[in-house]
């Protein structure tokens, strides 16, 4: 404990130059946590990904819609059991800043394709009855506070066809994942949003396909390539895990790029850290001297050189990790992510445990050379000035 009054005492000797020096630790360490959060939060992604249905999407653009007639002929090939297709709206609940995405399907279909999907009997059967009915994820009737038979109001970004712009939602049931943090998408009927569309009526922007044996997914797609070879509206369907990670290899070597940002970061303030403390205790040759000549041991003061590089960065990367905590999850929870049904990505304990041996060895590497020359220092000479 008498070293404590000592270590804050050197690091507000400079303050402006303690205070920068902890705020790029917090940044750097800020950057270890949020990214190395995203890289295991894909990693569960990956995970998760199922091959025992398939997706089938426009070949010539992902994002544009394909006719709903596909549907029929989909479910003409031979291995598939059920097809379920996409239409969503989007638009805003309650302030324009707040994007919402409603998901048109055919939620029977999907309880058939998906065995993750948990919801009660009757709240799906409500669905049926109930042509604005909604089901939403367990995460996003927390997120907002909802319950089931609140109506949501939503405000579309593009008109309906009778000229207005506002849908009127029902919530008739919720339903939850074996991951309950990603069950946040909202579901409605297909029907209801496609008779009331202006524009885009009776197409999909994407077929989720159920298959008999996942074993056969690799000839299943073909064979629905197939189908729609000749046509104006060609496909591309992949199993939901080979069309997932298509998407991620477009960005490239995530993890790649993740480590190759935090390793530049780290190395860049690994030069800065040690020119800091290195400056700090040669602004401080006499005073260490003094203490020598005090009583302190070589010892002592070596430790106590290096008690000060330990506790800057031990606390700046405490505080920038514990910051990356708290946005991380703000950051991927948007309406875009809920709408794929990835839910908040949050930083895991083995990102803490890393952040904790990184900084650590920040502080040896930059604080024990320093540390050594204090040790090594003479008094007669730090005294004398030379």
């Amino acid at each position: 404990m008498k070293y404590l009054p000592l270590i804050w005492a050197a690091l507000r000797r400079k303050p402006a130059r303690t205070l920068l020096t902890c705020f790029s630790i917090v940044t750097a360490f800020f950057l270890f946590g949020t990214l190395q959060g995203i890289n295991v939060g894909i990693a569960n992604i990956e995970k998760l990904l199922s091959v025992s249905h398939l997706i089938v999407q426009s070949r010539v653009n992902q994002g544009a819609a394909m006719p709903l007639a596909h549907e029929v002929q989909i479910e003409s090939v031979p291995g598939v059991t059920a097809v379920a297709p996409f239409t969503i709206v989007i638009g805003t609940y309650q302030r324009p800043n707040n994007p919402m995405i409603i998901i048109g399907s055919d939620f029977d279909a999907m309880l058939k394709i998906s065995s993750d999907l948990i919801v009660a009997p009757e709240q799906a059967a409500a669905l049926r009855r109930t042509r604005n009915g909604v089901i939403v994820g367990v995460t996003t009737m927390k997120q907002y506070g909802w319950k089931v038979g609140d109506r949501i109001p939503i405000h579309g970004i593009a008109p309906k066809a009778d000229g207005t712009s506002d849908w009127q939602f029902d919530i008739v049931g919720t339903y939850t994942l074996q991951q309950p943090d990603w069950a946040t998408r909202i579901w409605g009927n297909y029907d209801f949003i496609n008779e009331a569309l202006a524009t885009g009526k009776n197409q999909s922007v994407l077929f989720y396909v159920g298959i008999s044996d996942p074993a056969k997914s690799a000839a299943i797609a073909q064979a629905i390539d197939d189908r729609f070879a000749n046509s104006p509206d060609q496909t591309n369907t992949a199993n939901e895990k080979d069309s997932i990670e298509s998407t991620l290899s477009q960005i490239g070597n995530i993890n790649f790029l993740v480590n190759g940002v935090v390793g530049a970061v780290l190395f860049t303030l690994l030069f800065l850290t040690s020119n800091t403390i290195a400056q700090s205790v040669r602004e401080r040759t006499a005073e260490l001297a003094v203490l020598k000549t005090l009583g302190f041991t070589d010892a002592g003061v070596q430790w106590l050189v290096l008690a000060e590089a330990l506790a800057l960065a031990m606390v700046s990367a405490a505080l920038g990790v514990a910051l990356s905590s708290r946005v991380l999850p703000w950051l991927t929870s948007g309406p875009a992510l809920s709408a794929q049904g990835i839910g908040a990505m949050h930083v895991p304990t083995l990102v803490y445990a890393a952040a904790a041996v990184v900084a650590l060895l920040l502080a040896l590497i930059s604080g024990v050379p320093p540390a050594v020359r204090a040790r090594r220092l003479n008094i007669v000479a730090a005294l004398s000035g030379r």
